[in-house]
């Protein structure tokens, strides 16, 4: 029985009590905890209790943990249960292994009580975010289906280009691709490099972490690999790797395969010039911003140099006005005390003229270290 709890319930299934036991003790602070010793029980168990998430041994009796993956990800009530499976080991087999059964996370032994809840916690986000991409996804889907389906896959190919250079998104552009994918009845995972980070998208939503995995292991290879039903094709900054290609025809097979190469190609081209445009309109500001900086620091050293040149002026003129006077005084017949009381009140007034530039003085300093200190932006542009 359930204990009454509003936390999310985590199913872990190992034959290994230690195991359940430390996986309950790293997980109970969050999750209600449930255990199943083989993975017969645990399947019983997640149809019984369909629990948020499954965690699970891949070496147990009865059916392994890859088994009852599958058998989570083949029953429809169940398959949108996301499971992660725990080995001893992480090498690319295991890892393809896990993919190739539906597994949606991974963790080696011994656990880490971080990385398990880390790991647990990211699982569960991505479940969310898949469920209300996936909506998202099939409206687009069906509405390209609608649009394409009495076109032929060149038809297709076309029209998922043309919609190409209408898109601006790398989101945008992932969901074309994966569009395109069910449109050519394929099950597959895109990821698409971004200055701002990775967009991946299977056909139910974000890609699991296992799939990344795989995205990560494939981009090291050729730019274009098949193994069995599995083709990768891989470009600088987007990657695609298809799961069910149709090796029973071989013609179609081929086809695909050259359709595929296209659309990842374009879809490369297509992203870098969402990353050039995106580029350009930064530019664009920052010349826009250097302009104005250029031009407010042109007006106020001009300003300067004006307020400067006239302080030079004043004191020049006053000195030819007190030559002047001295020169026209002996004119008037003045005693020297006189001339000399008369000059001493002209020289007076303009000490006390000349005191009320002080304070102009300090202003105009600073107006002096703005543009210097504006001029100095510039170089660091």
């Amino acid at each position: 029985m359930l204990e009454t709890t509003s936390k999310p319930v985590i199913l872990v299934v190992d034959d290994d009590s230690i195991i359940r036991l430390l996986v309950r003790r790293i997980l109970e602070a969050e999750y209600q905890v449930v255990e199943a010793v083989d993975g017969e029980a645990g399947l019983q168990k997640a149809r019984e209790i369909n629990p948020v998430a499954v965690i699970a041994d891949v070496q147990m009796p009865k059916m392994n943990g890859f088994d009852l993956c599958k058998a989570i990800c083949d029953d429809f009530e169940i398959s949108d249960i996301p499971v992660m499976l725990m080995s001893a080991e992480e090498n690319a087999d295991e890892l393809l292994k896990v993919y190739d059964v539906g597994g949606q996370g991974f963790i080696t032994k011994p656990i880490n009580h971080k990385v398990l809840l880390t790991r647990t916690a990211h699982m569960l986000q991505l479940s969310a975010e898949r469920a209300q991409m996936k909506s998202q996804i099939n409206y687009a889907t069906t509405t390209a289906f609608t649009a394409m389906s009495s076109m032929s896959e060149t038809g297709l190919l076309m029209e998922t280009l043309k919609n190409f250079n209408g898109n601006n998104t790398a989101q945008g552009l992932a969901q074309l691709l994966i569009a395109a994918l069910q449109q050519f009845q394929l099950d597959g995972v895109v990821q698409l490099k971004t200055d701002s980070g990775i967009v991946a998208l299977n056909l139910q939503g974000v890609a699991t972490g296992v799939e990344l995995a795989v995205l990560q292991k494939m981009a090291t290879m050729d730019r274009i690999v098949r193994f069995r039903n599995r083709l990768s094709v891989n470009y600088p900054n987007v990657q695609l790797v298809v799961n069910n290609m149709p090796v029973d025809d071989e013609e179609r097979c081929g086809r695909l395969r050259d359709h595929l190469a296209i659309l990842i190609e374009a879809a490369e081209s297509r992203l870098e010039a969402i990353k050039i445009k995106t580029t350009l309109i930064a530019t664009q500001n920052q010349l826009a911003i250097m302009n104005s900086i250029q031009s407010l620091t042109s007006t106020l050293s001009e300003i300067d140099q004006q307020q400067r040149q006239g302080n030079v002026e004043r004191t020049a003129l006053f000195g030819d006005v007190m030559m002047q006077m001295e020169s026209t005084l002996s004119a008037f017949g003045l005693s020297d005390r006189q001339e000399e009381n008369l000059l001493s009140v002209v020289r007076s007034g303009w000490e006390k003229i000349a005191a009320t530039y002080t304070d102009e003085a300090a202003l105009q300093n600073k107006l002096s270290q703005v543009v210097q200190t504006l001029k100095a932006s510039l170089e660091e542009i």
